[in-house]
């Protein structure tokens, strides 16, 4: 007796003070000192400013599984080294750690915004190519280091997003902990930077003279805090070299390069020496500008006389405004509007004319800003007419009237980091020699055009710009569009039909040249999408290495960002069916019941009744939301499914022991302890299981030895050894390899129900009949019926 109890202390020991915790950070140790001694050298001329050891990446499943490093690059940088090299860190004796393909993401200015499960963003998101660009690496985590450079950086913080190469859960095996190897992956990154101290300081805005003969050369400048354009004065010395161009190339914040550059022509020294460049800077910034020698052919660079003061004279009317700050109390919670008193509400009234452009900018916070969704949202505020469907009179028979209440125009609206661009009538944008689409072109012809928004996922820590800018229409072709009454102005007379309709496209008439009109601008940023993730997802918060950063979490097979992808959902017949199966099954329980009921083992019948109902309704529960039922917490009944698996094999094991009633009833209740804190521990554990069936096992060896060595003879009845026990641990073994090797996502309803059905089953061989005599096992006695019922409740030795 005395021997148990140690043996059951010895366990309680060994389960309740496993530190898991400092054996990860002792092989965790010695994985690090393994990247340290591969570590790449410094390279010369390089300074190591950051590294980052030991980085935790996972498997993606949504950015609460991402690694977020950030990098630190300082001004006057010609080259960025980044390094990475990645290693599996094996955490158990069981089989061997394969390299993994990691992912890594660079961009400037805050996390990267992908999708690597597949899922398309929401049309309502901004284009990637507006953006800043983002770079990707790959590499296997198999100890080797690869490296990844940046020629002249942005100066700022530089973020990387890592994870492990996404695959589809639905076809991955549902592994059992403690029966496969546990493998973590870790991450060690460094930056290099190499400093430029080849540029020299100058004043934009003064001359510059310079010697032929010095070239190639670089300067830099700071620009002053608006949007007036700098006027470049170069004077070069007179050259006799022939045929040799001079090329200017201008860059904001870094040198500029071949591909990246806001402005870059050629002029002919020997013909003018003296070159005017005239170029939109971004405000408040210091700009790089090169001078080169070019001997090759030029034809297709720009020449630095078409930069001449006319094209710039359109934004001499030009207003910039800093817009107000109104923060919240919730993470990402901000908004920014013109300067107002409303505390309620922080919506932007713009009144514009034809004759100015506005310009309005805000700041994004580093760190703290960039880890929500920006929405920006714009609309034109129309006359009560025009919302009541107010139609448009003919003029002439044909022409579309055109009065002072309902004009015809349409607003170009600009978005831009760091500088502001010239908004274009043709719905572009100009910045220098860079032409891309507006964000917005809102069109008072088109009730569908009055009105559009964008979502910016993790915006750029920076100063943004927004640009507006009204044209009238001068000309304007009356075509018809549908009678839905999504169109308006447009076929408005009773008897349109009449009207001939193949005149339209030569029918104009005369417009305006200017116009006014009123922009309703709203700019607010929340965590996730607009502070929540459609109706299939929560939105979380993920910290990591003190940044922090918001993310759907989808569920009932939803994804995408905003969890309103359903492209992967299962079909309600699909669900209903898995469900179905997974909490049916565990009907096959009653005749584990009810064969325990009539062998007089009343306490495992109360235990496979609670495994039965806890089962039951946990899969409920578990299923997809849609159609999900819960009679309490999800948790709770996932605890009581799992505890009251184990005890069923625990209790189970005890009554196929020879041991006394009393010490059944004791080994019963520090079995229902230990298992209770097992199963606190670690419910998905291998070690939750394999502790109290392998003491089961052993308890009821034992006792089959010592009654066998003192009777010498078994127990139970032959049939029991040679049929009954043998199906029972055959069929066991099948449930046991369904449950910890064969079970996928995919399959994972129809494997899972089986283990039901096995475990249910089994039960039934495994129980001896040991306190009747000559009777069918599966048949109640019959003199039990005659007897009064509280007699079958009286505790019953056993022969």
């Amino acid at each position: 007796m005395k021997s148990a109890y140690l043996f059951v202390f010895l366990i309680c020991y060994v389960a309740c003070n496993s530190d898991k915790e400092a054996e990860i950070e002792d092989k965790k140790k010695k994985i690090i000192e393994q990247l340290t001694s591969t570590r790449p050298v410094i390279k010369e001329g390089y300074q190591l400013v950051t590294r980052h050891v030991g980085i935790d990446v996972y498997m993606y499943r949504s950015y609460r599984t991402v690694s977020v490093v950030f990098y630190p690059v300082i001004n006057d940088i010609s080259d960025a080294l980044f390094t990475f090299q990645s290693e599996e860190l094996h955490l158990n004796n069981i089989g061997s750690c394969s390299p993994r393909d990691v992912i890594i993401h660079l961009k400037y200015g805050s996390y990267p915004a992908v999708n690597p499960d597949g899922y398309a963003f929401p049309k309502s998101f901004i284009d990637s190519d507006r953006r800043e660009n983002m770079y990707t690496v790959e590499l296997l985590s198999d100890g080797n280091n690869i490296t990844f450079s940046i020629k002249n950086p942005k100066p700022g913080i530089w973020y990387a997003l890592a994870y492990i190469k996404w695959e589809d859960p639905r076809t991955q095996k549902v592994e059992q902990e403690g029966l496969v190897a546990d493998c973590h992956t870790i991450l060690y990154t460094d930056l290099q930077l190499k400093s430029d101290d080849t540029s020299r300081y100058m004043n934009c805005y003064k001359p510059l003279s310079l010697e032929y003969n010095t070239l190639p050369t670089l300067f830099k400048c700071k620009s002053e805090d608006n949007l007036k354009p700098i006027k470049l004065d170069l004077n070069i010395a007179t050259t006799t070299v022939p045929n040799s161009k001079i090329t200017v190339r201008v860059q904001s914040e870094s040198s500029p390069t071949e591909d990246n550059f806001i402005l870059y022509c050629v002029f002919d020294p020997s013909v003018n020496n003296n070159q005017i460049v005239t170029f939109h800077a971004f405000p408040n910034a210091v700009h790089f500008i090169n001078l080169d020698i070019i001997e090759e052919n030029t034809f297709n660079i720009t020449d630095c006389d078409s930069y001449a003061m006319s094209d710039i004279d359109e934004t001499d009317n030009q207003t910039l405004v800093s817009l107000m700050r109104d923060d919240k109390d919730r993470f990402f919670a901000f908004d920014y509007g013109l300067p107002t008193t409303d505390l309620q509400d922080v919506t932007s009234l713009v009144n514009l004319s034809s004759n100015e452009i506005r310009s309005m900018r805000f700041e994004i916070n580093q760190f703290i800003d960039i880890g929500g969704s920006l929405t920006i949202e714009t609309s034109l505020l129309m006359s009560l007419k025009y919302y009541m469907g107010y139609k448009r009179e003919l003029k002439k028979g044909a022409l579309l009237a055109f009065t002072e209440e309902n004009q015809f125009f349409k607003v170009v609206v600009c978005l831009d980091i760091s500088h502001a661009s010239v908004p274009l009538e043709s719905g572009h944008c100009k910045f220098n020699d860079r032409i891309k689409p507006a964000l917005f072109v809102l069109n008072s012809t088109d009730s569908d055009s009055i009105y559009d928004k964008v979502i910016i996922p993790f915006p750029e820590g920076a100063v943004w710009y927004v640009t507006f800018r009204l044209f009238c229409d001068s000309v304007v072709c009356p075509c018809r569009t549908s009678h839905n009454g999504t169109r308006y102005y447009v076929d408005t007379t009773e008897n349109s039909g009449e009207i001939d309709t193949t005149t339209f496209s030569n029918v104009t008439r005369e417009g305006e040249t200017e116009c006014n009109a009123t922009v309703v601008l709203s700019i607010s940023s929340n965590s996730c999408v607009n502070g929540r993730c459609s109706n299939h997802g929560n939105c979380g918060i993920n910290t990591f290495s003190g940044l922090v950063m918001s993310f759907c979490s989808c569920s009932s097979g939803y994804g995408g960002w905003d969890c309103s992808d359903e492209s992967r959902v299962d079909s309600h017949f699909y669900m209903m069916l898995a469900v179905l199966l997974l909490t049916l099954s565990n009907l096959l329980f009653l005749f584990s019941i009810y064969v325990a009921i009539i062998r007089f083992y009343f306490v495992e019948a109360v235990m496979y009744m609670f495994t039965m109902l806890f089962s039951t309704f946990y899969h409920a529960c578990d299923a997809p939301a849609q159609i999900a039922y819960c009679i309490m917490r999800g948790n709770m009944l996932q605890f009581g499914d799992f505890y009251c698996g184990l005890m069923s094999f625990w209790v189970t094991l005890l009554a196929m022991s020879i041991i006394s009633l009393k010490l059944r009833s004791f080994l019963q209740m520090i079995g229902a302890i230990i298992i209770a804190l097992l199963t606190t521990w670690n419910m998905h554990s291998f070690v939750a299981f394999l502790i109290p069936v392998a003491c089961g096992a052993i308890i009821l060896l034992v006792s089959w030895y010592l009654d066998y060595k003192k009777t010498k003879q078994v127990k139970y009845p032959r049939s029991y050894y040679t049929t009954y026990m043998p199906l029972g641990m055959a069929l066991v073994s099948v449930g046991l390899i369904c449950y910890a090797f064969l079970q996928t996502e995919q399959n994972y309803k129809i494997v899972h129900s089986i283990w039901h059905m096995i475990i249910a089953i089994s039960v039934v061989f495994l129980l001896p009949d040991v306190k009747r005599h000559n009777i069918n096992p599966f048949l109640p006695n019959r003199d039990l019926y005659s007897s009064p019922f509280w007699k079958v409740l009286n505790r019953r030795e056993e022969p």
